[in-house]
């Protein structure tokens, strides 16, 4: 719970249009949790390509997949 908190209010504070933020806020976590933290990274690099976040907010995005990481 406390990862769709922080996220969601990162999504608002980095600028994220809203039309996107519900998307990218599930993916990232199921990408993250069912397979990699790689294929949570390489999501966002899709939307970087795409154009709906910038360098920026992918940067601020992929720091919050990193804290979330449990190393086993």
């Amino acid at each position: 719970m406390e990862y769709k908190y922080e996220m969601r209010g990162l999504l608002v504070e980095i600028g994220v249009s809203e039309e996107f933020r519900s998307n990218l806020l599930a993916t990232i976590w199921a990408r993250g949790e069912r397979q990699t933290t790689k294929e949570a990274k390489d999501f966002l690099q899709e939307k970087l390509d795409e154009g709906i976040i910038d360098d920026d907010q992918m940067k601020s995005l992929e720091s919050v997949v990193d804290g979330y990481t449990i190393r086993r």
